[in-house]
C-alpha cells in the first residue's frame, strides 16, 4: 500500500504542521549548522579577530541577500495559493517566471555586493585588524551569491508545494559537503577566511542545483496546458507580495547595520562574543522560525481553498508547540552557557569573551516566546498575502529596535543592544495581533477565479489524484 502523502489542505491541522515544520526544523538545524561549523574553525583555527570579521560581514551580506529572500516570500505565497486552489498551470508559471528573476537577481547582486562591501565595512567602523579577513570572506561569498539566491527560492518553492523533506535532505547534503571543505580548505590550503566561504558556496550551489532538478521533475508530474516560462502579470502577482518583504528586508538589513555599527563601536572582542553567542541564538531559534514559515504555508494553502477555520485551529496549535520548545531550549542554554560557547572559541580566548557571550544569552533566553509569537502571527498574515501589514511589522520591529538601542546605550552599555531585540519583537506583535483578530486578512485575494482545476500525478504511485 502507497504511503499517504502529506495534505496540509485534508489532515488535521495539528498533524499537519507538525508532519511539515519537522523536517524544516531539521533542514534549518542543518543550516545554522553551516554557519556553525564555519564559526567553530574560525574561531578555533583562524583567530577571534578572524571570527569577528565574519560575524560582522554577515550584515553586508544580508543586504544582497535579503532582496532574493524577499522575493522568494512572494514566490512562495503566490504558488502555495495557487496549488492550494488546484491551479497548476499557474504553479508551473509562477515558479518559471521566478526562476528568471532570480538568475538576473544573483548576477546583478553579486557585482553589487563587489562594489560596495569595503565602504560598508568602513561605514560599519569596523576595526582595522578585522578589515583583510572580512574583504576575503566577502569576496567569495559575493562571486557565488547568484546560487544562495537560486536555493532560497527552489527552497521556498518545494515548501509551498507542502515538500518540507526535499529542503531538508538538500541542506543535510550541503552541510556535510560544507564541513568537509571547510576544514580543507582552512587546515590543507590555508585559505583563511576565503576557503571558509568557498565551502559555503560550493555547498549551496550544490544544493541550489540538485533541488531545482528534483523540482523540475515534480512540475512534469502536473497535467496542465503548456505554461509560460515568463509571465507579467505573474511576476506583478509576486512582486505584490515580494516588493514589501524586499523593502522589508532592505530597511532590516539597514537597521542591522546600524546596531552592528553600535557593536562595532564596543571592540572586537564585543563582537567576537556576540558572534559566537549569536551561532548559539540562531540554533535555539530554528524551531520557532520553522513554525513561522510551517504556518505560512499551511495558511496560503488553506487561505487558497477558503478554508480559514482550519487556518486559526493551526494558529493555536503552532502557538502552544512554539511555548513548549521555548521552554526547553531556554532551559538548556541558561544551564551550559560557558560549555556552549567553548565550542565556538579557542581555550585561549580571554574570560571577558566568554563573559560577554554569557551575558548576551542570558537576557536572550527570556525573550525566546516573544520572538516565536511574531514569527507565527506574520507567518500567517504572510501567507493571507497581507504584504503591507507584514511589511509595516517588520519596520516597526526595526525601528523601535534601533531607536531603544541608540537611545539606551549611555545608560545601560551592552544590555541596550541585547534588550532591544525582545522590545522591537514586542512592538511588531502589537501590530499584529489585532490585525489578524479584526479578521481583515481572509478578504486579501492574489489568485485569478478563472483557471480550471487540474491534476497532479505523485510520483511514487505514478496513479492520477484530484486536488
Amino acid at each position: 500500500m502507497a504511503k499517504k502523502e502529506l495534505d496540509l489542505l485534508q489532515d488535521k491541522p495539528a498533524s499537519a504542521i507538525l508532519k511539515f515544520a519537522v523536517p524544516m526544523l531539521i533542514g534549518a538545524l542543518f543550516q545554522q549548522a553551516y554557519s556553525l561549523v564555519d564559526t567553530v574553525v574560525v574561531g578555533n583555527f583562524i583567530n577571534s579577530d578572524a571570527l569577528a570579521a565574519v560575524g560582522t560581514s554577515g550584515v553586508i551580506m544580508n543586504i544582497v541577500t535579503m532582496a532574493g529572500m524577499g522575493l522568494a516570500v512572494g514566490t512562495s505565497v503566490v504558488t502555495a495559493q495557487y496549488f492550494g486552489a488546484k491551479k497548476l498551470r499557474e504553479v508551473k508559471t509562477a515558479i518559471r517566471t521566478s526562476l528568471i528573476v532570480f538568475v538576473a537577481l544573483g548576477l546583478g547582486g553579486g557585482a553589487l555586493g563587489l562594489a560596495i562591501m569595503k565602504p560598508m565595512l568602513q561605514l560599519m567602523n569596523t576595526p582595522l585588524e578585522m578589515m583583510d579577513y572580512a574583504l576575503s570572506y566577502l569576496g567569495v561569498i559575493f562571486i557565488g551569491v547568484v546560487f544562495v539566491m537560486l536555493y532560497n527560492m527552489f527552497n521556498q518553492v518545494s515548501i509551498a508545494l507542502g515538500d518540507s523533506k526535499t529542503p531538508m535532505i538538500m541542506l543535510l547534503a550541503a552541510s556535510a559537503i560544507n564541513v568537509v571543505l571547510d576544514l580543507v580548505f582552512t587546515l590543507v590550503c590555508h585559505w583563511g577566511t576565503a576557503g571558509v566561504a568557498a565551502a559555503t558556496v560550493i555547498g549551496q550551489g550544490f544544493a541550489a542545483l540538485t533541488c531545482w532538478r528534483l523540482i523540475q521533475k515534480k512540475m512534469n508530474q502536473m497535467v496542465t496546458e503548456q505554461p509560460a516560462w515568463f509571465d507579467k502579470q505573474m511576476l506583478k502577482s509576486i512582486c505584490a507580495i515580494g516588493l514589501p518583504a524586499v523593502a522589508q528586508n532592505a530597511i532590516s538589513a539597514s537597521g542591522m547595520l546600524a546596531v552592528q555599527s553600535l557593536l562595532n563601536s564596543f571592540g572586537s572582542v564585543t563582537v567576537a562574543a556576540y558572534t559566537a553567542a549569536n551561532k548559539v541564538d540562531g540554533i535555539a531559534m530554528s524551531p520557532m522560525v520553522s513554525l513561522g514559515t510551517a504556518i505560512s504555508t499551511y495558511a496560503a494553502q488553506n487561505i487558497g481553498a477558503k478554508q480559514y477555520d482550519r487556518v486559526k485551529a493551526g494558529l493555536r496549535f503552532t502557538l502552544g508547540l512554539a511555548l513548549v520548545c521555548c521552554l526547553v531550549t531556554g532551559v538548556l542554554i541558561y544551564g551550559a552557557t560557558d560549555a556552549i560557547l567553548g565550542l565556538f572559541v579557542s581555550g585561549s580566548a580571554s574570560r571577558e569573551l566568554f563573559d560577554i557571550g554569557a551575558e548576551y544569552l542570558h537576557v536572550a533566553v527570556f525573550s525566546y516566546f516573544v520572538m516565536a509569537v511574531m514569527f507565527i502571527l506574520t507567518g500567517v498574515l504572510k501567507g493571507a498575502g497581507d504584504a503591507k501589514l507584514v511589511f509595516v511589522c517588520s519596520i516597526t520591529d526595526l525601528l523601535t529596535r534601533a531607536g531603544f538601542a541608540y537611545a539606551a546605550v549611555g545608560v545601560l552599555g551592552r544590555y541596550a543592544l541585547w534588550l532591544s531585540y525582545p522590545f522591537g519583537w514586542f512592538c511588531s506583535i502589537a501590530i499584529a495581533w489585532p490585525r489578524y483578530l479584526s479578521g481583515k486578512w481572509k478578504k486579501i485575494t492574489i489568485i485569478a477565479k478563472e483557471s480550471e482545476h487540474e491534476t497532479y500525478i505523485p510520483s511514487e504511485s505514478g496513479e492520477g489524484r484530484s486536488l
